[in-house]
């Protein structure tokens, strides 16, 4: 046997151990999405799936995965700079939503060798990762087993409960109102890039027209035209 060879036989055979515990872990976030993402819960507070998008994006395969053994949370420092990366990545690759406004593809960013130290840097360097994404036309979500986010009908139900540590990157969309209508520079990024679909009257959920109008004022920004509340269709998804 050639001193390559030698060399050869391990290193395959450690490249055949990832593959498989990435295919398993796959498998256990893929379960995650059909059986609980894309289910509905009593607990959400309206009708549908947690995650209306999901069965659509499964369905059209537009969910990318992006496995990070390397990444155990225990440096927030690394966690920030890694999803930070995976952030700015998505935003120069993915195409940008057409009219609706809204797109299905979306990038989850999959850190299996977080334990509950990793979970909980993961919440706390959340905040920086929002204002980040936000900045960026994006939108983040940490998920993980012990993740205490909470829906937005009902505060008593945890929605972000993952069986493994996860963060989801996608592009902003108009139901996003729902996560940014509270801080003026939020509501002011969402607002640039949804102003025109608000004008045309294509924000129809009652809820999002109230919330809308209600941090308008609240924040001092000139109203809307009064053509913005008249017709179109939105799905809501929190």
């Amino acid at each position: 046997m050639k001193t390559t060879d030698c060399i050869a036989a391990p290193v395959q055979a450690q490249e055949r151990n990832q593959l498989r515990r990435r295919d398993a872990d796959l498998a256990v976030v893929m379960r995650w999405l059909r059986d609980y993402v894309s289910e509905p819960s009593p607990r959400l507070g309206r009708n549908g799936p947690v995650c209306p998008f999901v069965p659509p994006a499964l369905s059209q395969d537009a969910i990318r995965f992006r496995f990070r053994y390397a990444v155990d949370g225990r440096d927030p420092g690394q966690l920030t700079a890694a999803l930070a990366a995976e952030m700015t990545a998505f935003r120069d690759t993915v195409e940008r939503p057409g009219r609706s406004g809204a797109s299905l593809a979306s990038l989850l960013v999959v850190l299996p060798d977080t334990g509950p130290a990793g979970w909980a840097t993961l919440d706390r360097v959340y905040a920086e990762l929002k204002d980040t994404a936000v900045d960026q036309g994006l939108m983040i979500g940490q998920f993980h087993p012990r993740c205490d986010e909470r829906g937005v009908r009902n505060a008593a139900f945890p929605v972000s409960r993952a069986p493994i540590a996860l963060v989801a990157i996608r592009h902003m969309a108009p139901h996003d109102l729902l996560f940014l209508h509270d801080r003026r520079d939020w509501f002011a990024a969402y607002r640039g890039q949804f102003a025109e679909l608000v004008d045309a009257g294509r924000l129809r959920d009652p809820l999002l027209r109230e919330l809308y109008a209600s941090a308008v004022l609240r924040h001092g920004l000139d109203a809307p035209r009064r053509g913005g509340w008249c017709d179109g269709a939105l799905w809501i998804g929190d």
